[in-house]
């Protein structure tokens, strides 16, 4: 996908056509101008046309910039998206900014200014993060199906050989952790997209299911809260089911791993062996592991989802010993 190469700005929401015309002659690109569009949601209609450059979105009374934002970025809009607001509290510039919206700014911004960005944003790639995140969906699953065809020629072909001991087992093994990291590279763009509609989730009923279809050996759950978190479902059990196979690949002998609640969110803890204190900065790092059989990418997808629903991830001690993840949620 390139950068915006329409000429036309979308202006969107009465409070906010009055900047068009100051706008137009701030804008220093050649025949690129500020359209007015009063009606917010006209302007799904008007992207159509395949000539915007960029929306600017009133964010003011009875319109909601954030809802408009998120629904142009579910049609698979890419262009970038400014909200602009009289004068927004700092909590819903938050909001917005953690939505993904390009930029916001008040309505106190200059038409130079407001012109400066939108020419920069135009010409970025990608404007925004729910942009970047869609953008390597589509790269990293294109070559990750790519990649498995030949992968799938040599299992086959090895198959058919007799290499014997100990080569064959040491190539199985390599392919086999290729495909593994391949399968990890397609899951990422799709966990890292912005979580746009959530449902009231029991934390409870979410943990013992995944726990149920994973039989993990010599270890067990204990769910001690009936709080429930507003998320995605999907994305919800793959960061609980990645800090359970987490918790339970890196402990030797039994392991009892613990869901519960905190003021801000919630935790999974386990009575392992722990995380040295050293290595508590990185695990959530692309490619950081321990164990010869993982490839680094559980702690890091955890990492992503929770970003996707604008959370935070941290690590620390269990007070009965192992490790505790802390989820903060509000």
């Amino acid at each position: 996908m390139t950068p915006a190469r329409g000429t036309v700005y979308l202006v969107a929401g009465s409070g906010v056509t009055d900047l068009t015309g100051a706008l137009s002659e701030a804008l220093t690109t050649d025949a690129v101008t500020a359209e007015p569009v009063p009606n917010t949601s006209d302007v799904q209609d008007r992207l159509s046309d395949g000539d915007i450059r960029g929306v600017v979105i009133s964010d003011d009374g009875d319109c909601d910039g954030v809802a408009v934002f998120k629904g142009l970025r579910a049609a698979d809009t890419d262009i970038p998206i400014v909200l602009v607001g009289t004068d927004p509290d700092p909590d819903r510039v938050t909001e917005a900014l953690r939505a993904g919206v390009t930029d916001y700014v008040t309505a106190e911004t200059s038409a130079s200014l407001l012109a400066a960005k939108l020419e920069a944003y135009a010409a970025r790639w990608p404007t925004d993060w729910w942009v970047g995140a869609r953008q390597w969906d589509e790269i990293s699953s294109g070559i990750s199906h790519d990649a498995k065809n030949p992968l799938n020629v040599v299992m086959g072909r090895l198959e058919l050989l007799d290499i014997g001991e100990p080569h064959e087992d040491a190539l199985l093994r390599s392919v086999n952790r290729v495909e593994s990291l391949l399968t990890d590279l397609s899951r990422i763009g799709s966990i890292g997209r912005p979580v746009s509609e959530t449902e009231s989730l029991s934390l409870a009923d979410v943990a013992t299911e995944i726990w149920a279809t994973a039989s993990y050996e010599n270890a067990a759950l204990e769910v001690v809260t009936d709080t429930a978190v507003d998320a995605e479902n999907d994305r919800l059990q793959l960061l609980l089911r990645e800090l359970f196979d987490n918790a339970v690949a890196h402990t030797e002998g039994p392991v009892t791993v613990t869901v519960g609640a905190t003021e801000s969110g919630f935790y999974v803890a386990d009575d392992g062996s722990g995380i040295p204190e050293s290595d508590r900065d990185s695990v959530f790092e692309q490619g950081f592991g321990t164990t010869r059989e993982g490839e680094g990418y559980g702690l890091f997808l955890v990492d992503t989802a929770a970003r996707a629903h604008g959370w935070t991830v941290s690590v620390g001690d269990n007070e009965s010993g192992g490790t505790r993840i802390d989820v903060t949620t509000a």
